[in-house]
């Protein structure tokens, strides 16, 4: 009979004595690997396809080949997604995880994901029609490790609250704990995420969204994972699209503080005030906080960069101690300082990949203040295509880096004249 604890890992699991150094803890406002090191990241965002759950441009250039290319901008850490139903899915086959061919046929009907598969083993001809999601992400760990790469797991899924229709929350915790288990095997494999932008579930009207529920079940979420592999460090995203960490970072009372769309506690004013203590739990110094931003958020203001860098300060950015934009607070007039340092990373931000990025106001005022203030980075995104992408086949995402069939660089002269740059500036963490 199958059971979790059979997950093998791998003997050749790395000591703290060779690169990466692991594991990594938080000190202060700084991530440090296990030598003291401060370790900056500059990065990028690879995504898989949801109905697949395999990483996206596979069919057209092999895993090594797009790791050179993410390699050869600067960039030093790769932020990848996985789905809980990848795990669902080895549990309901008892054990057996799914095959290239079963996953791509079964998203993309059985010509085109058949095709599809043979393009991907032909093009990474170590793998197989029958190699296993899981065997792809651990040989894409591997090689990365040998070009340096940092990798973070983020936990993706269609719906974004707690028990909502697809995000029942044992399934869940036992998706964490299953890839915190996994990651054991992968030196490089530093880090992992709760929960991608979380946000008001458009599905069930009965559902608490509000600060509450995100800690009661974000506690439950790092219990599982620390409880697994207490060696991994493990981000926490925030309110609304994970734009808002206000009140875990300002030690605010949970029952009353404010956040968009959240559901009232009417009484709780009336009740004995609610703080999260980051430091009553064994895992404070695996915590990071991490926070997205993007021009068409519902929200928060974005035209000025005094007003952006003001609302970065308040939205969880004070937790590294840095000095808030004078002008921006004086506007906003809501730039309360942090309770505790602790470190925090801006995990997705983006915009088109052309010239339109040297004149845009949010996409700058990012660049700068990531500079200025030392802040780790992954920019959305690699993919310039997706295999399937809300119900269409073979989209076209003129966001992504690379070309529509991963031949080339999207805007090859915003790679040298953007990205690079703003990579080199960042003075990241290098494999010695």
């Amino acid at each position: 009979m199958w059971s979790p604890q059979s997950l093998l890992i791998p003997t050749s699991c790395a000591s703290g004595s060779k690169w990466p150094y692991a594991p990594f803890y938080t000190r202060g406002r700084d991530i440090v690997n296990g030598r003291g090191d401060v370790v900056t990241w500059a990065g990028i965002n690879w995504p898989m396809s949801g109905e697949t759950m395999i990483p996206e441009g596979l069919e057209w250039k092999s895993a090594s080949d797009i790791l050179d290319d993410v390699a050869s901008v600067g960039f030093n850490f790769i932020r990848m997604g996985y789905a809980i139903q990848m795990v669902d899915e080895i549990y309901e086959r008892n054990g057996q995880d799914v095959s290239i061919l079963d996953a791509t046929t079964t998203a993309l009907g059985v010509t085109n994901g058949t095709r599809v598969a043979e393009a991907i083993v032909a093009r990474n001809p170590t793998w197989t029609m029958k190699t296993t999601r899981f065997e792809i992400w651990s040989d894409i760990a591997q090689a990365a490790l040998h070009r340096g790469l940092f990798i973070h797991r983020t936990h993706v899924d269609g719906n974004a609250w707690f028990e909502d229709v697809d995000f029942p929350v044992f399934n869940w915790l036992r998706g964490l704990t299953y890839v915190a288990k996994w990651a054991k095997g992968h030196p490089n494999v530093v880090s992992m995420s709760l929960r991608n932008e979380l946000r008001e579930s458009w599905n069930r009207t009965d559902l608490y969204y509000n600060w509450m529920t995100l800690v009661g079940n974000m506690t439950a979420g790092m219990d599982a994972i620390h409880a697994a592999n207490s060696d991994i460090l493990v981000t926490w995203s925030g309110m609304q699209y994970d734009q808002d960490l206000s009140a875990l970072t300002t030690g605010r009372n949970l029952l009353t503080a404010p956040c968009y769309k959240c559901t009232a506690i009417r009484d709780g004013r009336r009740r004995p005030p609610v703080v999260f203590d980051v430091d009553a739990h064994p895992w404070a110094r695996k915590l990071v906080w991490e926070l997205h931003l993007y021009a068409g958020s519902e929200d928060l203001d974005t035209g000025t960069c005094d007003v952006i860098e003001a609302g970065l300060y308040r939205n969880g950015f004070n937790a590294l101690g840095i000095r808030p934009n004078a002008v921006g607070c004086t506007i906003t007039e809501d730039c309360p300082p942090a309770v505790r340092l602790t470190p925090v990373i801006f995990s997705e931000f983006g915009h088109a990949q052309d010239a339109s990025l040297y004149e845009d106001l949010m996409q700058n005022c990012i660049r700068r203040f990531t500079e200025r203030n030392r802040v780790s980075w992954m920019m959305w995104a690699l993919a310039g295509s997706y295999r399937i992408r809300s119900g269409t086949q073979g989209l076209v995402d003129t966001w992504g880096l690379t070309s529509a069939d991963w031949s080339t660089w999207n805007d090859p002269a915003t790679v040298e004249g953007y990205w690079k740059p703003w990579v080199r500036a960042m003075n990241v963490t290098r494999k010695e």
